[in-house]
């Protein structure tokens, strides 16, 4: 399984420092032909034309990029985020006992974490995490414990920030790891992160589960300003560690930036035999240990996750859909190119002069005289038939967005054809097969990691009470309430339900429309589908539930309130007098008529 590491340096501060160096390198060395392909669809992605791309030496005179990788990249990113965060309330507590699943505890919870989303903007952090997932296959992510604000310039008080958890993105390119482990859970990582040196006094101050060495963190800073003094020839004589981003040492050393490896996981020994489970050690600049330490997460592991797009056998880093479209994507762009050059030739075309031709020349006319009467001029223009390149292209296009695996009816491309309603719900459930897989699988394996990672970095860290905002939903008033530790404990887990409503609400509205119309030709039938519990179910499906417009047998209340209203209404006409009523008591009250 691999989900230890061995250490052959010692366990003390250098050889520790030396050895995550060395792994570090070691793994970003295997990873490399990873590395060169995220390369090339990047470069596709945000190229404006073949110059920029690998497709860069070719016979074209043209150099137009048809950016179909572009498209299919960013559809893929919006559908995967409108489906995973369609509803702003896109996850739900499940308790497991009978003290977690009451309204009080769920409502504490939700409304806890859907105030600190919204307070650290993280649908914005997830729509890059998302991003990374398209573009590279892989996507990263941490959940810490943050605690932010600054200090009041004219009083000098400490003015509170945001404080709670925070789902932060780690870049693929700066994450390495055993890649030939089982579980990427459970296997070793390192991580790379490179601060300048306020950025570090910053994350002391504001990263509490760092828990860094503060006289460790007063040394290192001591050490680079005594080293950015050296000479640079010495400096790069004494010190031959190569630092990513950075040519030399001396580079290194005289700049602003300082570079953390964070080594996460298991570590044996090989001198002593010792054993460190959970392990997390902070190597700074390769050499200075800020951190040693054992995880402190209830399970042992660090709340670092990990999604890949798709899976390899052997091997965790998944490819991404870009990966094997990169050819197709060249292809169009070279169909693209030579019909462009072959119009070119058509406009323009070669000439070829046999015997004695003398050409004159009057603005954009041209004209031969040919004194042999063996002589000619013929031109060479290309077969018009390349001009069909253009429906090549659009085929290759379908093709590329089938195999990424975007759903072409979902995005609002209809196939030809007419078809019924079932047709075409059948249609859209075939075609978004795997586009639902996908965000489904997003949401089992990492967003629901993710949202119970910030819940237990909120237990563990909330030592006093955390004010929260809540919209009342009966009164549309908004109030502020105090959270405890207490208040967001329980047995249970917090479940993503964005996906499960992106598709299932779909077609279970679709089915339950036609089973409506089965029901209302065949009484016997019904009579075993209860109307109550039938209300239920589009309630739930529709997402009515938190306006509590279900009521049991409410619409029977309310015509019973309107016929009584609808009677004493009447009643109390029946009591007025009519006009001609009036008129003859008026004329009784002044007598006959002289």
């Amino acid at each position: 399984m691999a989900t230890t590491k061995d250490f052959n340096y010692g366990l003390e501060p250098h050889g520790l420092a030396q050895q995550i160096t060395d792994y570090w390198i070691s793994w970003n060395s295997a990873r490399r032909v990873a590395v060169d392909r995220w390369k090339e669809v990047i470069q596709y992605i945000y190229a404006t034309s073949t110059r920029e791309t690998t497709n860069n030496k070719n016979e074209h005179s043209h150099s137009t990029h048809i950016p179909k990788l572009t498209q299919i990249a960013d559809n893929l990113g919006a559908n995967y985020a409108s489906a995973l965060f369609s509803s702003p309330n896109w996850f739900r507590w499940r308790g497991a006992d009978q003290t977690a699943v009451n309204k009080k505890k769920r409502d504490a919870i939700e409304k806890y974490l859907e105030t600190k989303h919204l307070n650290n903007q993280i649908t914005v952090e997830m729509q890059k995490i998302l991003n990374d997932w398209v573009m590279y296959g892989n996507c990263f992510a941490m959940v810490e414990y943050v605690v932010e604000g600054h200090i009041d310039p004219d009083t000098g008080e400490w003015v509170r920030g945001y404080e709670g958890p925070k789902v932060t993105r780690i870049s693929p390119y700066d994450i390495v790891f055993n890649p030939t482990a089982t579980s990427f859970e459970k296997t070793p990582k390192i991580i790379r992160e490179v601060l300048t040196k306020g950025d570090l006094i910053r994350a002391v101050e504001e990263r509490p589960e760092l828990n860094f060495d503060l006289e460790m963190v007063e040394k290192l800073l001591e050490r680079r300003n005594a080293i950015a003094q050296t000479d640079r020839s010495e400096l790069d004589k004494h010190i031959q560690n190569k630092f990513d981003g950075f040519d030399t040492a001396s580079d290194y050393f005289n700049s602003d930036f300082i570079e953390l490896l964070h080594f996460y996981g298991d570590i044996y020994d090989n001198q002593s035999g010792e054993f460190i489970k959970n392990g997390v050690i902070t190597v700074a600049d390769q050499h200075t240990i800020l951190r040693a330490e054992t995880a402190k997460t209830y399970s042992g592991y660090p709340h670092i996750y990990h999604c890949g797009w798709r899976l390899r056998p052997d091997n965790l880093w998944a490819m991404g859909p870009l990966d094997n479209l990169v050819g197709m994507q060249y292809l169009i762009d070279h169909l693209e190119n030579a019909r462009a050059d072959a119009f070119d030739q058509m406009l323009n075309p070669d000439e070829v002069h046999i015997g004695n031709v003398q050409e004159e020349v009057n603005g954009p006319q041209r004209r031969f005289i040919i004194d042999d009467a063996t002589g000619s001029v013929q031109y060479l223009r290309p077969d018009t038939t390349v001009l069909n390149a253009d429906l090549q292209i659009q085929y290759k296009e379908a093709q590329m967005e089938a195999y990424a695996g975007a759903p072409r009816e979902a995005m609002g491309i209809r196939t030809p054809g007419e078809k019924t309603a079932f047709e075409i719900q059948q249609l859209l459930s075939a075609a978004g097969r795997l586009f639902q897989h996908k965000i489904e699988y997003f949401d089992e394996n990492f967003l629901e990691r993710i949202l119970n990672a910030e819940l237990e970095v909120a237990r563990r860290n909330l030592n006093a009470v955390d004010i929260i905002e809540v919209m009342d939903d009966d009164f549309g008033v908004v109030e502020f309430l105090e959270i405890t530790k207490e208040d967001i404990t329980g047995a249970g887990k917090l479940v993503p339900v964005g996906s499960r409503h992106y598709a299932r609400q779909a077609l279970l509205a679709q089915q339950l429309r036609d089973f409506q119309q089965i029901l209302s030709t065949d009484p016997n039938l019904s009579v075993h589908f209860p109307a109550k519990t039938r209300a239920k179910v589009w309630e739930e499906l529709l997402g009515f539930d938190k306006f509590n417009l279900y009521q049991e047998f409410g619409g029977i209340v309310e015509q019973v309130e309107a016929q009584r209203l609808i009677r004493t209404a009447s009643d109390m006409l029946s009591e007025t007098p009519t006009n001609e009523e009036l008129l003859q008591e008026q004329d009784q009250a002044n007598g006959p008529p002289v």
